[in-house]
């Protein structure tokens, strides 16, 4: 049975589509792979970023010469990567750019490789087919040797105008194959370079104030943490000029060892450094010993690692290698204890996420670029950077507050110890000196005693105390002595003393008296000033007092012989009828009144 007539229709729309794809696709399939792009170099654009134009070709194990290169041009395709960044790779690779110079243009162009990491690369100009230069750049070339003296990858170009010509560059490198590839006019290109030398210099002159801080913090309190920390600094400023080109450039042209090797000996440096500052910044050992020994440990290696690669023991891939197994340890071990710290209170450890929250995401770049995920621009480029320079300012503020909580204790060990020498030093009752500081008050005044400023010791013992405890009772009588000890402050000058050594008995140092007369005086003048009643809890009291007294340097110049005059002379005293003065002098026998 035939199919219904309403099912023709589309029979026929199916047959049509099918062709039309069918014709599609052999349209498609009859079109070039890609059409070749070719840079028009102008001076209406003095800065060309030639990665658009580039393809490739690899040379597995490296044996093809440029000859071999021109006759398989068919077989360089694009690049399959981001942008200028080919990754990690052990082979080499050829790339070639295909240029036009108009008439117009003067030919004269700056060929600049913006990667001062590259090894090795060969530059060949062909022009009509012809190899008409061959150049050489590369960080294991000698500075000087540089076909143009810039911290770059860069070569001046005089290209024939009205010619088409390429560009055939042998790239072989051991770290990442970063190509990022410009034709620049010469005026663009120092005008780029005075740029980003600025900025470089900016960020190493920040470097440097960091480093001059903690070394002068270092030096006046010999805190380790801030010897590490100007370590710590110095390498990341290191790598950073090293990773530029700076450092061949102004550092250490003529060294080829340093151009290769300085970035990744300063990251092992960095490392060893840095695990230590952080463990102190965080007190690691007082939360976890286990944790702190393992800080140590990555401490260890990191220093062990860069010693055998200083020494050439070790290669370069391993030591880069190395770096980049240690790198991020530091932080993923101190985020589980900074996170203690900050569960606690502590004011340094919000600095320290912060700071690890930017580098992380710099040094998340960084990694992507290196690993030849990302584009290589000016961004990726340096974001690592400013990651760890903000990263290093957070440690600054760390040190800050960690120096401020050390003044701080050290504040309050100060007070508690003042307090301690206070209590050790006063009589608890009346607030003043007791035995032991009235042996310091002596200890101080007697050497500026002398024979025009005679320094008066006089032991005082009340008359009548006894009675007055023993009649209102001890509470009344510690009152008493609280009162007595007033009345005999008012009595004094402001620069004399008065001490309690126990009991009802007193002692008072007066300084810089002209003559004996004056201490006459001064006892006489004391003993007036008890016949005045005291008034306790609404009763009167009257006590009165007997001194006895020696003089410095008169009657001797140590402080015991003094005590045991005056003491002897209030004795004496007391046997005669109290309420009376007496000196306690050197020779034989006591004067008195």
């Amino acid at each position: 049975m035939s199919a219904p007539l309403s099912s023709r229709p589309q029979r026929i729309a199916m047959r049509l589509w099918r062709f039309l794809l069918c014709a599609l696709l052999l349209a498609v399939a009859a079109l070039p792979a890609r059409a070749e792009r070719m840079l028009v170099l102008s001076d209406a654009t003095p800065d060309i970023d030639a990665w658009p134009a580039v393809t490739l070709y690899a040379d597995a194990d490296g044996t093809l010469s440029v000859e071999n290169l021109l006759e398989r041009r068919a077989q360089f395709e694009p690049p399959n990567s981001p942008h200028a960044n080919l990754g990690v790779r052990r082979d080499v690779v050829w790339l070639r750019v295909p240029l036009s110079v108009p008439l117009q243009d003067d030919g004269r162009w700056v060929l600049d490789i913006d990667y001062p990491s590259l090894d090795r690369v060969d530059v060949h100009v062909v022009s009509d087919g012809r190899i008409v230069r061959h150049l050489v750049l590369g960080d294991h070339l000698p500075f000087d040797e540089r076909p143009l003296a810039s911290r770059s990858h860069a070569a001046p170009l005089v290209l024939e105008r009205g010619v088409d010509h390429e560009l055939l560059l042998r790239v072989q490198t051991t770290s990442s194959m970063i190509v990022p590839l410009r034709l620049v006019k010469a005026e663009a290109f120092h005008q780029r370079e005075s740029r980003l030398q600025m900025l470089q210099g900016l960020a190493a002159g920040i470097g440097l104030c960091l480093l001059m801080y903690a070394l002068a913090h270092w030096v006046g309190g010999r805190e380790p943490m801030f010897l590490y920390y100007a370590i710590t600094i110095a390498s990341i400023t290191l790598f950073f000029f090293a990773y530029y080109g700076l450092g061949p450039q102004y550092l250490w042209p003529g060294n080829r060892w340093l151009t290769e090797n300085a970035a990744p000996l300063a990251i092992l440096v960095c490392i060893g450094s840095g695990m230590p500052m952080i463990e102190r910044m965080l007190d690691a050992r007082s939360l976890s010993r286990r944790m702190a020994t393992v800080m140590l440990g990555v401490t260890a290696l990191a220093w062990s690692a860069a010693a055998l690669f200083a020494l050439d023991l070790i290669s370069y891939r391993a030591a880069h290698l190395t770096g980049t197994l240690l790198g991020l340890l530091p932080m993923l071990l101190a985020v589980p204890v900074a996170w203690v710290r900050w569960r606690s209170g502590d004011r340094a450890a919000p600095y320290l996420f912060v700071g690890w929250g930017v580098y992380a995401v710099g040094a998340a770049v960084m990694l992507s670029l290196l690993r030849g995920w990302v584009d290589s621009d000016g961004w990726s480029q340096h974001a690592c950077q400013v990651g760890t320079m903000f990263e290093a300012l957070m440690w600054l503020r760390v040190l800050g507050v960690r120096n401020d909580e050390s003044r701080q204790r050290a504040e309050r060990a100060d007070r508690e110890r003042e307090v301690l020498q206070t209590l050790a030093h006063t009589d608890a009752l009346t607030g003043l000196p007791n035995r032991r500081g009235l042996e310091t008050e002596l200890a101080a005044a007697l050497p500026h005693a002398n024979a025009q400023r005679l320094l008066a010791v006089g032991l005082i013992d009340l008359d009548g105390f006894k009675a007055v405890n023993d009649r209102l009772g001890h509470d009344a009588g510690d009152e008493l002595l609280i009162a007595v000890s007033a009345r005999l402050r008012s009595e004094l000058r402001h620069r004399d003393v008065v001490a309690r050594l126990g009991g009802d008995e007193f002692v008072i140092l007066a300084r810089d008296l002209a003559s004996e007369q004056d201490a006459w005086q001064l006892g006489r003048k004391l003993v007036a000033s008890f016949t005045q009643p005291f008034s306790i809890r609404g009763q009167t009291c009257q006590v009165g007092l007997t001194m006895g007294f020696a003089l410095a340097p008169l009657d001797g110049s140590d402080a015991a012989g003094l005590l045991r005059r005056a003491d002897a002379a209030m004795y004496a005293g007391k046997q005669s009828g109290k309420g009376t003065v007496r000196r306690g002098t050197a020779s034989v026998g006591l004067a008195g009144t």
